[in-house]
């Protein structure tokens, strides 16, 4: 049986018209481990794999963790403190982009833009 956070990778995925192979390939993932995912086989996934998937199908990484408090904590491999960090860094990053005026990409992560 599938989990929330298996069921909505799977609904991102078939709503972009993407395989599974897509996916493994721009995530560095594999296809069996995201079959294993969308399929509840494996209930949570670390911290460095849910960030590739966010930025693969750029979502922000908190839109996830709706998902990842529906399993019970035990279940999970994100200790609770990474999934705060988690959520911190996520507010940060909107606040940055989205509330405080005049702050660009480019001014936010000048190293990226050399």
């Amino acid at each position: 049986m599938t989990t929330p956070l298996g069921q909505e990778l799977r609904r991102l995925r078939l709503e972009r018209k993407l395989k599974l192979e897509d996916v493994a390939k721009g995530t560095g993932i594999t296809v069996q481990y995201l079959s294993m995912i969308e399929n509840g086989v494996r209930k949570s996934i670390s911290f460095e794999i849910m960030t590739n998937i966010s930025r693969y199908f750029r979502v922000p990484l908190d839109y996830f963790t709706t998902f990842l408090d529906e399993v019970e904590p035990q279940e999970r491999e994100m200790s609770d403190n990474e999934i705060m960090l988690w959520q911190a860094i996520n507010e940060k990053i909107r606040d940055d982009f989205f509330y405080k005026n005049g702050n660009t990409i480019k001014q936010l992560f000048p190293k990226l833009f050399k």
